[in-house]
């Protein structure tokens, strides 16, 4: 009986639904778990190589070539369950939908945790359902198979410390570890996530004072203007070509030297406790000198040949950064709820051209920042260092090979992968056509704007208006009691969160990376959650604090909270039937040809190939998209001579698209049409075939 009362009765409720409904669901039809569950490619790269991990072939696909190409935390939930592969198929299966059910629930759960203090019951009610019930939110990051389940699960435990470490006046040096160690596990279970890390240091090291927000936004603003002065000065298709690794450079280099700068010339100083004219003046000075020292520094390293600045850059920078600068310290000047009075004996850093005693004050808690960022960042350093290092080691290659693969891809032009970014909204992620990240709210828009659409008013028009009024609302909702919904932001970590949220969605336009997928975007759709959850509770501020308010905005949540599981369940069940039409069919619609047009041993080359690398008997599928194959194969495709690796390893066959394979990027230059040779009688599937590699000395 302890045990239940640690927990509220939403959650019992939560618990006893998603995992009745997923238990369900687990002991259905084997041939579900094929067509109607696991159905994304990618996730069986995960069960393939767990399962060779763990029969002792290494980390490989196909037993053959060593990869790297996956999140290391999930493969390591992968490889104990998928070690019962060998015995039956449909069993692993079955037992990482359980699991996944319940990263889930223990993720709705930490949500509701989180965010019922600081928005209140209702709101986290809602905000707790939304993520277990909603269909969209469990086709992305549950039902998949993919690392998206801890990936959730991860950040909100790691939001939930940081709001335990909030309340603190002082942390001490073990929680700092403690909340590195929660990182930790932030950052391997997806290592894109490391925007969040950093920024969440900064968050956590300069607390109780300005700069631990100031910080992270020009951070942000700083690689914009930066990239926005590239892409201006080249075009977009001109920068992802030759430019993106030299923004990225310009900006970083131009950040450190301006982060010391304005710290020295005052400007993370509260902007309240200045007079407008001192923030003119200091931002004026801090920009400049910023611009003047970076642009000698990076003119110095373009002679050298390290990077690529075109002579307008430093102007874009200087204009750029003065305007955002300005918006950022004079609206937190007119609209922070907290001004600090100044006293003769408590005077506030306020730069170099306040006095000899302030560049003193400003001197004094540089070295505590340093101790503790070496705890917080130190151990976090370390793993890093050791993943990398073991990738060296063991796979030739530091870094995941996938995510190298798809840069090359996205530095191409007309690849058949999709290419980078397609505007240049799209590398800001907003772009209503092409941005996926922060669809799960902008979809919506979209479907708005859609239907409001007509003769006298465009789409974008309409699109555009309808985020400025949704903005535009909750602003004024929210100064309407700044001070109450700052807390909340604050409690909420909400800006780290959001800003590493963007900037994650910000580094893979701005960089050629090509075959981005809906299951990137989990840190924005719970930002996105987050966000709603606040604006339920303003909008329910606005209503007397009185108890038939309170009760009816808890049976309304209640309500709304039913409905969704109702839903949830209905689908979750119509869809994992215990009487398939299919039973006693093979897995897969392409097992048939693969194994019937195929000899026992056969090597099959496919451009992806996850579900049928994991199904087929007696056969194995190599990947050719390299995406879970090794580093060396990845360099012989740079090279052109991918199909020349291929022959050293004995590839068989090829089931693949055969205009794709031959005349299209980046496979275009590996095969010549005559190796390719049709297997008589062999049938299409789509516009694939089956085809003997008879490759040309």
């Amino acid at each position: 009986m302890r045990f239940f009362k640690r927990f509220h009765w939403f959650e019992i409720a939560l618990i006893i639904i998603v995992m009745s409904v997923h238990l369900y669901a687990a002991l259905s039809e084997p041939h579900n778990f094929s067509s109607r569950w696991f159905t994304r490619d990618d996730a069986f790269y995960y069960f393939k190589v767990a399962q060779n991990i763990s029969e002792g072939y290494g980390s490989t696909f196909d037993r053959i070539n060593p990869t790297n190409g996956y999140h290391p935390l999930w493969m390591l939930v992968c490889v104990p369950i998928f070690a019962l592969a060998r015995f039956d198929l449909i069993l692993p299966l079955r037992i990482l939908l359980l699991v996944m059910a319940v990263l889930s629930v223990s993720t709705s759960i930490l949500l509701f945790r989180l965010l019922k203090k600081p928005v209140g019951l209702p709101a986290a009610m809602l905000a707790a359902s939304f993520w277990a019930f909603s269909l969209e939110v469990h086709s992305i990051v549950t039902q998949q198979g993919m690392e998206t389940g801890i990936v959730a699960f991860s950040i909100v435990l790691f939001l939930f410390v940081l709001q335990k470490m909030e309340s603190k006046t002082t942390l001490a040096n073990r929680d700092l570890l403690y909340l590195g160690g929660t990182a930790i596990f932030v950052l391997f279970s997806r290592l894109d996530n490391i925007y969040l890390i950093l920024l969440a240091g900064i968050w956590v090291i300069f607390r109780r004072s300005t700069i631990r927000y100031l910080l992270p936004m020009d951070l942000v603003l700083t690689f914009f203007v930066i990239v926005a002065a590239f892409i201006q000065r080249a075009s977009l298709k001109v920068y992802l070509m030759a430019f993106d690794n030299s923004a990225i450079m310009v900006a970083a280099v131009t950040f450190l030297i301006q982060t010391v700068v304005f710290y020295f010339t005052g400007l993370y100083t509260r902007p309240s406790n200045l007079t407008p004219l001192r923030i003119f003046i200091i931002c004026m000075v801090g920009v400049t000198i910023s611009t003047a020292l970076s642009t000698a520094l990076l003119f110095g390293l373009s002679t050298l040949g390290i990077n690529n600045l075109p002579r307008s850059i430093p102007a874009f920078y200087w204009s750029g950064m003065l305007i955002t600068t300005l918006i950022t310290r004079f609206g937190l000047h007119y609209f922070s709820p907290w001004s600090v009075p100044l006293t003769k004996g408590l005077k506030p850093f306020q730069g170099f051209l306040s006095g000899k005693n302030h560049v003193l004050a400003a001197l004094e808690p540089i070295r505590k920042w340093i101790s503790d960022a070496s705890v917080f960042y130190g151990p976090i350093a370390v793993s890093l260092g050791v993943y990398l290092g073991l990738n060296q080691l063991l796979f030739g290659t530091s870094m995941p090979v996938s995510g190298q693969i798809k840069r090359w891809w996205g530095s191409m032009p007309n690849d058949v992968y999709g290419g980078a970014a397609k505007s240049v909204l799209d590398v800001f992620g907003i772009d209503p056509n092409f941005s996926q990240a922060w669809g799960l709210a902008l979809k919506i828009i979209f479907g708005w704007a859609d239907h409001l659409s007509d003769q006298s008013w465009t789409f974008d028009g309409w699109y555009w208006l309808i985020i400025a009024i949704l903005i535009i609302g909750f602003l004024g909702l929210f100064l309407l009691n700044r001070k109450k919904n700052l807390r909340r932001v604050f409690k909420l970590s909400l800006i780290p969160l959001f800003l590493s949220a963007e900037l994650h969605v910000f580094f893979y336009g701005a960089m050629a990376y090509a075959a981005k997928h809906e299951w990137y975007w989990v840190m924005q759709m719970l930002t996105i959650t987050i966000l709603a959850s606040i604006g339920i509770a303003m909008l329910t501020d606005r209503f007397p604090r009185k108890k038939p308010f309170t009760l009816a905005f808890n049976v309304f949540a209640g309500l709304i909270s039913l409905y969704l599981a109702y839903g949830f369940s209905v689908e979750l069940i119509n869809r994992m039937p215990y009487q398939n039409s299919i039973a006693g069919q093979p897995f897969m619609d392409t097992m048939p040809i693969l194994e019937g047009y195929t000899e026992p041993g056969a090597l099959i080359g496919m451009t992806g190939g996850g579900n049928a690398g994991y199904f087929i008997k007696d056969r194995t599928i190599v990947n050719m998209d390299g995406l879970i194959n090794s580093y060396a194969y990845f360099q012989a495709l740079k090279e052109n001579k991918g199909g020349k690796y291929l022959q050293g390893i004995g590839l068989d066959y090829i089931f693949a698209n055969r205009y794709i394979i031959t005349s299209s990027m980046p496979y275009r230059y590996q095969f010549s049409p005559e190796e390719l040779i049709a297997v008589d009688e062999a049938p299409l599937y789509g516009q694939k075939e089956l085809m003997r590699y008879l490759p040309t000395k």
